[in-house]
């Protein structure tokens, strides 16, 4: 296929459009794809218009993090439902998007990153439930084994995951 990324599994497209849709969605990156998932189980009919390949462009440029950890604290009621779905995302789909609860941890460099980090968990994480925590240097370097050089701390939260880009 042209233009194919290494590693993206192509997705079959239909240059004709159809003559109706109730919805046309404009992009075929994961946001795209999936409010157009999300409809079509509705029982919408959903056209996806992309430019390029489905999933090719920046949902395939990216870490894949699936994260409520240092989120503005208005996005994390949202992220909590969306990390739900991801969770389950396989099954409902029937394939493998690459998703894993692996946790994500932000390492610090100085006290006031720790003191940051420790700010926002305090304010934000905690009471919205999260399972962020902040662990020591020692802790630290054993969640990120072979780092080269010693961090002052981190926050953890074991609940965030990522998904495989070329995958979901």
């Amino acid at each position: 296929m042209i233009g194919a990324l290494p590693g993206l599994e192509p997705v079959e497209s239909n240059p004709s459009l159809p003559k109706r849709s109730d919805v046309v969605v404009i992009g075929g990156g994961i946001g795209g794809i999936m409010t157009a998932l999300e409809l079509a189980e509705r029982g919408v009919s959903v056209t996806v218009v992309e430019k390029g390949l489905i999933g090719a462009e920046q949902s395939s440029r990216n870490w894949g993090w699936c994260r409520q950890m240092g989120r503005d604290h208005r996005e994390i009621p949202l992220i909590k439902v969306a990390l739900g779905e991801w969770r389950r995302m396989n099954e409902r789909i029937g394939a493998d998007t690459g998703f894993t609860e692996c946790g994500i941890l932000y390492l610090c460099e100085s006290d006031a990153d720790v003191a940051h980090r420790e700010n926002w968990m305090s304010k934000h994480g905690k009471p919205n439930g999260l399972s962020s925590r902040l662990v020591s240097a020692k802790e630290a370097a054993e969640l990120q084994p072979g780092a080269a050089k010693p961090w002052k701390g981190a926050l953890f939260t074991p609940g965030d995951g990522r998904a495989e880009p070329f995958k979901a």
